[in-house]
């Protein structure tokens, strides 16, 4: 399977958001959202790609390698703690079958750390086939429409994840109308709901922050902050 990078930070959204974090960022993605508005230029054509903060782990535009496994345990056991483990992406449901990656979540189960999933919710796992992913957590992050522009909600694959793991939400807004279509996706299945401000850098963070606060004490919703820019802006890898 292919990956991106894989580092030792903390987690910075989200339910785990502090926890000190091993993540591995899986390639490719199943979505295409460029209402996150991140622009980068392509290393192959020089052209300005638009989308998420996680471009480069969307586009073939990018570098890629294939996941080493065996030296990726090896750094993770030379810790003399057990961090959390986040499998990220791009999207990393799209690789769930991949026997080098079940083998690895096997032996990190094992070894008794906790791993989570980063997804878009709009991949439907076969838990019956996969039993090891019910023994994991997933941050479900469905895109609303300014997001992707149109509707991405997999009603059957995000209901399937709340039954068989342990699940939470985790939301990027940006106006008051967000909240009506967070509203409608917990009618579909509820759940616990983090929301985090629409931010590419420390500058939008702290101009979008108050606004969403606001709206999770109103709403009865948990707010994220997103620590990761907090502390380095827009540095990528960390």
């Amino acid at each position: 399977m292919k990956i991106v990078e894989y580092f030792l930070s903390i987690q910075g959204e989200g339910k785990f958001s502090g926890k000190n974090a091993f993540f591995i960022r899986t390639f490719g993605c199943n979505l295409s959202c460029k209402g996150f508005g991140v622009e980068k230029i392509s290393p192959k054509t020089s052209k300005i790609l638009v989308g998420c903060d996680t471009l480069r782990a969307v586009k073939s535009d990018f570098p890629s390698i294939n996941a080493d496994f065996g030296k990726i345990k090896k750094e993770i056991m030379s810790l003399n703690f057990k961090p959390l483990i986040v499998i990220t992406g791009g999207e990393p449901l799209l690789w769930y079958k991949n026997e080098d990656l079940n083998k690895f979540i096997k032996w990190a189960l094992k070894n008794k750390f906790i791993i989570q999933f980063e997804t878009n919710g709009t991949i439907e796992i076969d838990f019956e086939r996969f039993k090891l992913y019910k023994k994991c957590f997933f941050a479900i992050s469905p895109k609303l429409k300014f997001v992707n522009q149109v509707n991405s909600i997999n009603k059957k694959a995000i209901k399937s994840l709340f039954k068989n793991a342990k699940c939470f939400y985790k939301f990027v807004i940006s106006t008051k109308a967000d909240i009506d279509e967070i509203k409608q996706i917990l009618s579909i299945q509820n759940g616990e709901v983090w929301c985090m401000p629409l931010a590419k850098n420390k500058f939008e963070l702290e101009k979008n922050a108050n606004l969403v606060a606001n709206l999770c004490i109103k709403n009865g919703f948990n707010y994220s902050d997103r620590l990761q820019i907090r502390l380095w802006d827009d540095k990528e890898g960390v």
